[in-house]
């Protein structure tokens, strides 16, 4: 029996076959769970494509983790693929173009509070929205970051939104 075998992980974040995101859902497939993914805007036409790679084609919940109808609306469109979840990925960050390249000193906080709502606070937003579809133990939520153990020139507030997440796993029904 694979590691996986009969839990349900929702996968955000996969919009190239090459993200970490992508190789997490695969690798959860392979192990035998049951994927979903979410996918938004332009990138929802990529993540519902990419899905068709996986070992398993995967379905695809539209997901705007800023947008609270959406938010609201993820446990039932989530219900519709799978009873519950056991496992959520948030692979999502986003910072506009005034947030990155070498400006950090300059940026507005209209665009440094897209990067942390989008790249940071989304995590607990999303959390929330599922919470309902957790069991009463073992499931949890990964956030994924980068290594922040070294300087990623012109990264700036994309930075400091994704550190933020650094080494935080949630177990439920703990929150």
């Amino acid at each position: 029996m694979a590691l996986l075998t009969g839990k349900n992980i929702l996968v955000t974040g996969v919009l190239t076959d090459g993200s970490i995101a992508f190789h997490i859902a695969k690798l959860a497939q392979e192990e035998g769970a049951n994927v979903v993914l979410t996918g938004f805007g332009r990138g929802l036409s990529l993540t519902t494509r990419i899905a068709g790679r996986l070992p398993h084609p995967a379905p695809v919940i539209e997901l705007d983790v800023t947008n609270p109808e959406h938010l609201a609306a993820l446990s039932s469109e989530v219900k519709k693929h799978v009873p519950h979840l056991d496992g959520v990925v948030h692979s999502i960050g986003f910072a506009p173009q005034a947030a990155l390249g070498g400006n950090f000193l300059n940026t507005e906080w209209e665009d440094v509070s897209i990067a942390l709502h989008t790249s940071t606070f989304s995590y607990k937003s999303l959390a929330v929205a599922v919470r309902d579809l957790y069991p009463t133990s073992g499931a949890s939520i990964v956030g994924l970051t980068f290594d922040a153990t070294v300087a990623w020139p012109k990264y700036d507030w994309m930075g400091v939104a994704r550190q933020a997440l650094s080494r935080r796993t949630v177990i439920w029904p703990e929150i």
